[in-house]
């Protein structure tokens, strides 16, 4: 009998209450453009014009608990309300695909459901794809998120700490992205194995883009079009490699790239406007590296750059060596251009040209110089251009008696007899006769 007891407790504790109502509280799987799949994935598939998705934890059309994904795709609106997915335990993945705008408010995004002492635990995958972006707040996005990979999008608003105190980040990547207002501060204190930015536009990236920052493995800054560099853009610590190669960049501040690398520094094919003094400083190594690999390489290749000066190059003797193989200095070549990188050139041995507008192509400082410069040399061009101008001169009066004298020879004469007729020749004969005195001795 004693089962049976415990039997109708079990019931009396599950059964529902009057006060609960004959009905559940709909979850956004009841929503018009959404519905739940087997595998417990919210899925909205948005076919009407202007149709939106809000995201929230609690009420009426929330989040199930039990969710493992989030996929929204095509709709007008959507939005992630704050705490959206705090208390979602299994939750794997987001996933945003051409969406017309995307608010992300404050900790909407902040996932910590696990220790943060323990790695073993699984992390969230966030997706971003071909939308347009209007805001993601400030510490909107925390906790334990392995990936972050957002491409194709454009991103109007990244508001200071919006990417923050994040664990167990494998890989940041922004691919082709149109970048318009960017605060300080956007990315603080995490460590993640890769930050990549690919491709897209970027108008300014302030002071303390990325503070306090620590990538394990590659830094890449890639193929981007950038207006403005701020000093201490990048703060950054114990990358392996550090790549910023194929960019197109109006100005590089001084003491831009504050990072300490485990590895070498590539600074690759890259077009610049202005690189300002300093710009290349902020570039160190770690203590550890040194002591068992020696200094590490600061690489110069195939840079183009219009404002520079010697003293841009300056970098960190103790940490580093430098290695220019290839530097095009985007102004014409003058012997004065080449006495200013003489140093340079003599001690690097590397490879540094200038516009040779006589051929229209770059050309090495020294080549120019075996060519051009020198006291003789520079002398003896004034001599050719005074000789050539000579030889003008010359020939132009040569020609102006040659035509006189032709035109003197060509001229008509004009004889008038005594019969009123006029007559024209050519040649005018001068017949002196001699008259003899008459006499009157026959």
């Amino acid at each position: 009998m004693r089962w049976v007891i415990w039997w109708n407790i079990l019931i009396a504790l599950y059964a529902p209450t009057p006060s609960e109502g004959q009905t559940a509280t709909p979850t956004i799987c009841e929503e018009e453009a959404c519905r739940c799949d087997s595998f417990t994935r919210v899925i909205c598939s948005c076919t009407k014009e202007l149709e939106e998705v809000t995201l929230r934890p609690q009420g009426a059309y929330r989040i199930p608990p039990m969710t493992t994904g989030i996929s929204i795709e095509g709709c007008h609106s959507v939005t992630f309300l704050q705490n959206t997915i705090r208390n979602l335990i299994q939750l794997r993945t987001v996933e945003l695909k051409n969406i017309s705008n995307i608010v992300i408010r404050e900790r909407a995004l902040d996932w910590s459901p696990f220790s943060r002492d323990s790695e073993m635990n699984p992390g969230i995958r966030l997706t971003i794809e071909n939308s347009t972006v209007s805001e993601i707040a400030s510490h909107s996005i925390q906790g334990r998120i392995d990936e972050v990979l957002i491409s194709n999008s454009r991103i109007i608003n990244l508001r200071p700490f919006a990417f923050s105190s994040l664990t167990g980040v494998k890989s940041v990547e922004f691919i082709n992205n149109d970048f318009n207002n960017i605060d300080i501060q956007t990315f603080k204190k995490f460590a993640s194995s890769n930050f990549i930015i690919r491709g897209g536009t970027i108008r300014n990236l302030p002071s303390r883009f990325l503070s306090d920052v620590e990538v394990t493995n590659l830094f890449r800054l890639d193929g981007v079009k950038i207006k403005y560099l701020s000093s201490l853009t990048f703060l950054v610590t114990a990358p392996k490699r550090i790549l910023i190669e194929n960019n197109v960049i109006d100005t590089i501040e001084g003491d831009c790239f504050h990072m300490v690398s485990r590895g070498p520094i590539t600074f690759r094919n890259n077009s610049v406007t202005a690189l300002n003094k300093g710009a290349l400083l902020g570039f160190s190594v770690q203590r550890e590296v040194i002591a068992v690999m020696g200094r590490q390489e600061l690489l110069i290749d195939n840079n183009t750059i219009t404002n520079l000066t010697p003293a841009a190059l300056m970098y960190n003797q103790t940490d580093l060596t430098l290695r220019v193989d290839g530097l095009n200095l985007n102004n014409s070549c003058t012997c004065e251009l080449a006495e200013e990188w003489h140093d340079v050139y003599n001690k690097q041995g590397g490879i540094i040209n200038c516009w040779y507008d006589l051929e229209g192509y770059f050309i090495s400082l020294p080549t120019f110089v075996s060519i051009r410069c020198g006291t003789f040399k520079q002398t003896f061009w004034i001599f050719v251009a005074v000789g050539v101008l000579f030889i003008v001169l010359a020939a132009g009066i040569a020609i102006f008696f040659i035509v006189k004298k032709e035109n003197e020879k060509k001229k008509k004469l004009q004889i008038v007899l005594p019969d009123g007729k006029t007559y024209k020749e050519t040649e005018f004969h001068v017949i002196v006769e001699r008259a003899e005195l008459l006499t009157t001795d026959l």
